[in-house]
């Protein structure tokens, strides 16, 4: 049980929310509407998982935020299945993964979905990589072959965030890669593309390498999967507003 006193717990929350006011307000700011009409198609899941996404988005759960706008985009492909003439609700009875929904739509041929297949795809990679089925194992290695085993998933799961930011631009993916992290412990510089491909040695203590991954890669893959979801949501369901 928390033994802190309500005063003390909102004292700390104060606190927190003064000194991330800025960067909060930074991420809100990169968060475009999305409009749609509301008589088109309504979902209060749908709703809850993307307010809960960009809730997350802006506090820099990007994991979080990846997993809810993948399980928004879920449901509107399940609405969209359902209304198919012949497809029916009890098909979507078993518990199926975002990617078998998709290939679901694909096989039935649901025709409003079709330019959003590829979009759902990589919001599905992206899910899958990033937040849900990572790889490495972040825990103390005692003996050289498991130090070996924990530097090759790292350098795996970070090659395939590389893989999915390159799907987007692979401009951002040679920038990062040639990022210069420096270790003041050692007194040396590193290159992140060298040490990822190195494959033995992950100084992972070195200033900077984890504020990278997060800031740099999770963010830029977070509001991809906004993206996705703003095309795909504009595309079936949006408001023609004025010029």
């Amino acid at each position: 049980m928390n033994t802190r006193s309500l005063a003390e717990c909102k004292r700390i929350l104060q606190k927190s929310d003064a000194d991330t006011l800025e960067r909060r307000a930074k991420r809100l700011q990169e968060l475009k509407p999305i409009r749609t009409d509301g008589r088109l198609f309504s979902s209060q899941r749908e709703w809850d998982y993307a307010s809960e996404a960009a809730e997350n988005y802006i506090n820099a759960s990007y994991r979080s935020a990846i997993f809810c706008y993948a399980c928004a985009v879920d449901q509107i492909f399940r609405y969209e299945y359902v209304k198919v003439p012949g497809n029916k609700y009890e098909d979507l009875e078993k518990k199926l993964t975002f990617g078998q929904v998709i290939r679901k739509c694909k096989e039935k041929n649901v025709v409003p979905l079709s330019p959003f297949m590829e979009h759902a795809t990589l919001l599905n990679d992206i899910r899958n990589n990033v937040a849900t089925h990572p790889l490495f194992i972040d825990i103390p290695a005692e003996s050289d072959r498991e130090n070996q085993i924990r530097n090759q998933l790292l350098c795996r799961d970070i090659m395939k965030l590389l893989d999915l930011v390159e799907r987007v631009d692979s401009d951002l993916r040679h920038r990062i890669e040639s990022t210069t992290l420096i270790s003041e412990v050692e007194g040396k510089n590193y290159i992140l593309g060298e040490v990822i491909n190195r494959h033995t040695t992950i100084p992972t203590a070195i200033d900077g390498f984890w504020g990278l991954i997060q800031d740099k890669i999770l963010r830029f893959l977070a509001i991809q999967a906004r993206n996705i979801m703003k095309t795909i949501s504009e595309g079936l369901y949006g408001i023609d507003l004025p010029p």
